[in-house]
């Protein structure tokens, strides 16, 4: 299993969508930054909100790994292989997540400081712990739908996700100026309906049949 989870570490990180991912994280950082260079900013709703969806975005980005792998044909190889389909969509998710939590965090820590904010330590264990299983739950759940849907239904899936994202960017960036009451009942609600989705997605993928996704590849 580490094998695997290197090796897709290793493809992730060479991948040509992370740059692009990254600078779009920036460029959205900058047009917010300049859009709300005079006006007041909650932290909380700063870190509860803009950071799993940077996370997502980026995640989103980098996950054009599973689809690549359908247009070349290069899964059915894979999934030849003593590999199991377990190991290969965790792998993925875990070296997708990786890279996106560090650009969500660095992202969400430079724009604090830049405001001249600080952060507690509710806050910090959300940004080291709850960030990384949302923007895991989120990239399984795709990665999972991704492996059972035909390539015209990913393209339609992926206009959905693209526009839902930016909506979701665009009302997070409306309530950055309200106040979020941010507790550790709040944080543990989080974690836990990322933690069931994750769970069930990985009870879908392990039942899976290599042959749904075989049918899948035109």
């Amino acid at each position: 299993m580490r094998v695997v989870v290197w090796r897709e570490f290793k493809e992730t990180l060479r991948d040509r969508s992370l740059p692009s991912a990254v600078f779009s994280v920036l460029a959205f950082l900058g047009m917010l930054c300049v859009t709300t260079v005079k006006l007041p900013i909650s932290v909380e709703s700063l870190i509860f909100y803009l950071a799993p969806c940077l996370g997502i975005l980026v995640g989103f980005g980098l996950s054009v790994r599973f689809v690549r792998e359908k247009q070349e044909g290069t899964v059915e190889t894979l999934l030849c292989t003593p590999i199991t389909l377990r190991e290969l969509w965790l792998g993925k998710v875990m070296s997708i997540t990786a890279p996106s939590h560090i650009v969500s965090v660095v992202s969400t820590l430079a724009l604090i400081g830049l405001r001249g904010y600080t952060v507690d330590v509710l806050m910090t264990v959300y940004l080291a712990i709850v960030v990384p299983v949302v923007i895991a739950s989120a990239i399984g759940l795709l990665g999972l739908l991704y492996y059972i849907l035909g390539m015209k239904q990913i393209r339609m899936l992926n206009y959905i996700v693209f526009f839902t994202l930016f909506a979701t960017l665009y009302l997070t960036v409306r309530r950055l100026s309200s106040p979020t009451i941010f507790t550790w009942y709040n944080m543990c609600i989080v974690l836990t309906s990322s933690l069931v989705i994750f769970c069930l997605t990985y009870y879908l993928i392990v039942h899976l049949s290599k042959e749904k996704i075989i049918t899948t590849i035109s």
